[in-house]
Order: structure tokens, then sequence, then C-alpha cells
């Protein structure tokens, strides 16, 4: 078994039309190829050996979709239905039987990694603007990879979004649109960003941010998606500084006497998240709080007090200023 995909990140194809119509046909039970793909394709009684072709193609990288031994293609976990004759039910039940058990030992060997052993990739980037799934792109991104409490390995570029900057984001950043004028697009980066990402649980300070900028730009470039664990460290700083009063980066950064050299840039913010991300493990450590399982246990545990009530004469906040760290 793979452990790098169960303990951390990876990148999975999107579904795409056919493999949707693909798997909505195979619900029914395992089909032959050429039936397959003349019902998908809208190709009746298509050559064999092209059909043959067409779902190797369709079917690359996708695991859900499997071959059982007489050669008809179905599905992991099939519906429970009455099938043809006892061959095909025996295949589908062991292929349904195969897929809950990997799931078990998956989720056992999940919840019970210990922590130290996991290895991370603390990420930031740095955006046109807020809105991941409409037209604000990535101008930098960051990651830096932790593994038994060091820094093993910082990658680190600028990166051409394809439209411009508004006056307030080059204000804090600093980048403007000359700097990226000559930078690679994420096109050309994002073998590189898979390649850094995968195997490592996702951290950043606000994971959601990064990660849905990150997972809207790897599905423009690619046709993927990301799945796996994902850590943030402004939850996190709540459950291990509770203490502090804010759990911005300036604030965890200071308590933790880190330095953070160039503010609202992807590798200095990223450099400083890490090294507070190591910080914050030992102290769990010391702690008593060793396994992911420790971890989900400690992030989903009430704080024992209520938020104050918004006023319901409160303005909506401006959009003016940095929100994200």
């Amino acid at each position: 078994m793979d452990l790098t995909r169960i303990r951390g990140v990876r990148a999975e194809l999107e579904d795409t039309l056919l493999t949707t119509r693909a798997a909505q046909f195979l619900a029914a039970g395992p089909a032959d190829v050429v039936d397959l793909i003349g019902h998908v394709c809208s190709l009746p009684a298509a050559p064999r050996i092209v059909a043959e072709h067409m779902a190797q193609a369709m079917f690359s990288g996708r695991t859900e979709f499997v071959r059982i031994p007489d050669g008809r293609w179905t599905i992991v976990n099939p519906p429970l239905q009455p099938y043809g004759n006892f061959g095909e039910f025996r295949a589908a039940r062991e292929a349904s039987r195969s897929s809950r058990a990997s799931a078990r030992t998956a989720k056992a060997e999940r919840t019970s990694d210990r922590l130290h052993d996991l290895s991370y990739v603390v990420v930031d980037v740095e955006t046109t603007g807020g809105q991941s799934y409409l037209n604000d792109r990535i101008t930098e991104i960051a990651c830096v990879v932790v593994r038994n409490g060091e820094i093993a390995e910082v990658f680190e570029t600028l990166v051409n979004p394809k439209r411009s900057i508004s006056p307030f984001v080059t204000r804090l950043t600093n980048i403007t649109a000359a700097m990226v004028a000559t930078a690679p697009t994420f096109e050309r980066i994002a073998p590189e960003v898979m390649r850094v990402l995968q195997g490592h649980v996702f951290v950043a300070h606000n994971a959601t941010f990064d990660w849905r900028f990150i997972t809207s730009e790897l599905s423009r470039a690619s046709g993927h998606r990301l799945r796996g664990r994902k850590l943030c460290t402004v939850k996190l700083a709540r459950k291990v500084v509770p203490q502090l009063p804010r759990r911005s980066l300036d604030y965890l950064a200071r308590y933790y006497g880190v330095e953070i050299t160039n503010r609202h840039r992807a590798g200095g913010d990223a450099m400083a998240t890490a090294r507070c991300l190591i910080r914050m493990l030992s102290d769990l450590s010391n702690r008593g709080c060793v396994t992911w399982d420790d971890l989900d246990v400690l992030l989903a545990r009430s704080p024992g007090r209520k938020k104050k009530r918004r006023s319901s004469l409160a303005l909506p906040t401006s959009v003016t200023h940095d929100t994200t760290a």
C-alpha cells in the first residue's frame, strides 16, 4: 500500500462527462467494453480493439474503474442488486469487499499515524484578489516541506496570472505587473507544484484560502484536484496557544520568536509559518497529543465559551484590507 497517498495530499483527475456516464452505466453491473463504449461515447458496435483503447484512455489513472477477470469493466463498490449469473455476482462482490477492506485499513493507518512521522508542506500564495473560483489568480506561490522537525525543501516562484493586479494587492505584497510579466504561468509550474505537494500534509495559515486557490489553478491547468489531509495553523494556534489575543501570523511568530522576512510575500510567510508549525508540533507532543487521531480530537473540541454575538447594526467588512493572515 502506498502510504504517501494515505498520509498526505494527492492530485486526482476530475470527473468528466464521459466518466460520469460510464459510472452511471456500470452502476447496473459489469459490462463488456463494446457495450460500455457504445453507450458512453454513442458508438454502437465499435470495433473491439477501438473500444479497448478508448476505455483504457478514459479510465487511465482512475482507480474506481476496474476490470474483472472475464475482461468486463465494473466500478468499485457496485450497488447491491441482482446480477445475470453467479460468476458476475461473485466478481462484483469480491471487488466491493476488497475496496471496503482497503478503506478500513487506510482509515486505521491514517488515524494512528504519529505526528512526528508525518511530513508537511507549508504553503502560502499571493493572489490578484480573493475570488478563487472567479477571475482571481495566483501571483506567487511558496511551498516549504517539513520533515522530522526540520525544513527539508523550499519551492518558491512568481506566477504570471495573465490578468491585472489590483492597486491594493500591489501595495500589500509589492508584487507589480512588471514583476510577473516574465514569470511562468501556473500551467508551466503545475507539475512541479503537484510533485512538491504529493504525499505531505497540506498546511497553511488560513488553509482554506490557499487550498481553494491551488485547487482551482490545478483544475484549470491540468484537470486535477487536490485530495487528502490539510491542517490550518490558525485553528491549530487556537488550541496550542489560546492565550494569544489574535492568531494572525504576526502574533504567532512573535510568540515563538520567529522572524518574518518579506512579510506578505509567499516565501517569507510560508517559511515563518513552517517554523511556527514545528514549534506547535513540539508543544503538542509535550502535552501528549502524538497521533493524527489525537489532533483530530483536539481540533474538534469545543473551546468552552460562546463568541459574542455580532451587533445587528454592524456594517459589512471592508474588502480593502488584508484578512488572509
